[in-house]
């Protein structure tokens, strides 16, 4: 498939983003300094828009040249690099076009769409190992993605024997068959998929279709099933960190807080990028500025027998979706939720504490929403 079919519906999607509001809050808040937004952010947003036209109009030199000074002026416009790095990819000029996207990955690492562009990119330019890597850092981010599974399936076309491209073309089945509403037949196709390898060697790969059968049973409110092929599915791959909030939310929906927060700790840990530590003071709330994978650490002093409610929520309704874990005073998760508290706030409630000493308070996000500032409060 050209690469313009396999980049292009990013690029759309894109093009569609809202534009960032001014934060009317910046001084409260703890993590990442914002930048003040300066008078030529304006030039800076239509020469954006005058790549895109130079893109559109296939005016390739003209859509990298314009990029380039973009950068010069914001060294962080991930958009200018992903829309060069697009322009050089329409001109086959592969090695380019894989280092502006790599730009990309290093400001949004949570990007599974950007992973899998630059997989089709590493595959142009002959270079498959690399290109299953990044589809597999793909699936890292978001299991869910039958895009990238179905660029597995193109990837393993010629094995030998075909049967990795057989159950990534499995899932994307499944995958679209739930999507349509029939659940059985998706469990039917993913049954067959998995009984293959139960009768041989079972690779790490089938843990995709054990999280996918995974996600129909949570759809049909199976949770027992569910659960089980989480943890099989944990088993065979243990770094991906979806599993672990998925199964996690399952815990926390029925209100198995204690079950949930090893999960939530786990997925923190293994998505963690940058750190935040501070106090959390009883009644006085704390503002955290939340980015992808930024986990905060917030201790207070505590005594056996006291009764705590932590709370989690999105402060200026961006869309952030708080994730909120309770250590014991020796490290070890107590209790964690993702949307106790009503839409996608996180809440732990009237939880006594076991033992006097520094409990800590973990917050990070969930898969809905992970840039914005998020409130937490102790009482």
């Amino acid at each position: 498939m050209p690469i313009r079919h396999a980049i292009f519906p990013v690029l759309v999607s894109l093009c569609l983003l809202p534009a960032m509001l001014l934060d009317p809050d910046a001084s409260y808040a703890i993590g990442k300094v914002t930048a003040t937004p300066t008078p030529d952010a304006l030039d800076i947003d239509r020469a954006l828009e005058e790549v895109l036209e130079h893109i559109e109009a296939e005016a390739y030199d003209d859509a990298i040249a314009l990029a380039a000074v973009i950068l010069g002026e914001d060294e962080q416009s991930w958009k200018a690099y992903y829309y060069r790095g697009f322009a050089h990819a329409r001109s086959e000029d592969w090695e380019d076009a894989i280092a502006d996207y790599s730009a990309v990955l290093d400001l949004r690492p949570g990007d599974s769409a950007i992973w899998r562009a630059r997989g089709e990119l590493h595959l142009k330019n002959r270079n498959p190992r690399q290109a299953k890597r990044d589809y597999e850092q793909s699936l890292t981010v978001n299991p869910r993605s039958t895009r990238t599974y179905t660029s597995l399936v193109r990837l393993h076309e010629r094995d030998r024997e075909g049967k990795l491209r057989e159950l990534y073309q499995s899932i994307v089945d499944a995958t679209r068959a739930h999507a349509r509403g029939n659940s059985i037949r998706a469990i039917s196709i993913l049954d067959e998929a998995i009984g293959v390898f139960d009768r041989g060697s079972t690779p790490p790969e089938l843990g995709y279709a054990y999280f996918t059968r995974a996600d129909v049973w949570s759809g049909t409110e199976n949770w027992d099933k569910a659960l089980a092929d989480l943890t099989v599915a944990l088993e065979l791959q243990p770094q991906m960190q979806d599993y672990y909030l998925t199964r996690g939310h399952i815990y926390s929906q029925s209100e198995r807080l204690d079950l949930a927060a090893p999960d939530f700790h786990r997925r923190m840990t293994l998505t963690e990028r940058e750190s935040i530590e501070a106090r959390l003071t009883p009644d006085e709330p704390l503002i955290i500025e939340m980015d992808y994978a930024v986990v905060a650490r917030l201790q207070f002093e505590g005594e056996a027998g006291q009764l705590v409610s932590i709370s989690a929520r999105d402060y200026l309704g961006r869309g952030v979706d708080p994730l909120l874990v309770l250590l014991d005073v020796d490290g070890t998760p107590l209790l964690g939720d993702d949307n106790g508290g009503g839409e996608t706030d996180a809440l732990i409630a009237n939880v006594e504490l076991p033992a006097d000493g520094a409990y800590t308070v973990m917050v990070s996000h969930a898969n809905t929403g992970f840039e914005g500032k998020i409130r937490v409060i102790l009482r």
